[in-house]
C-alpha cells in the first residue's frame, strides 16, 4: 500500500544501517537525505550498537 508523499510523510522508504568488515575495521553506512553516512568502529559489537542507536524509531501508534 503506497499512495502519493504529502509533506507531513517521508517520500523515501526508511533505510536501516549496513554493517560490513573491511580490513579489520567494522564500518555502520547508512543513507539519508539522499547522502551516505559512514562511521568506522573497532569492534562488532561497537558496530551494532551504533546501528541501533542510528536505526529509524518505529512510528508511533495511536
Amino acid at each position: 500500500m503506497c499512495c502519493a508523499p504529502t509533506g507531513m510523510e517521508p517520500s523515501l522508504p526508511t533505510v536501516f544501517p549496513t554493517l560490513q568488515h573491511v580490513d579489520g575495521v567494522w564500518l555502520v553506512r547508512l543513507e539519508r537525505n539522499g547522502k551516505v553516512q559512514e562511521y568506522r568502529c573497532a569492534t562488532e559489537g561497537q558496530a551494532r550498537a551504533l546501528a541501533l542507536v542510528l536505526a529509524p524509531r518505529p512510528a508511533a501508534v495511536h
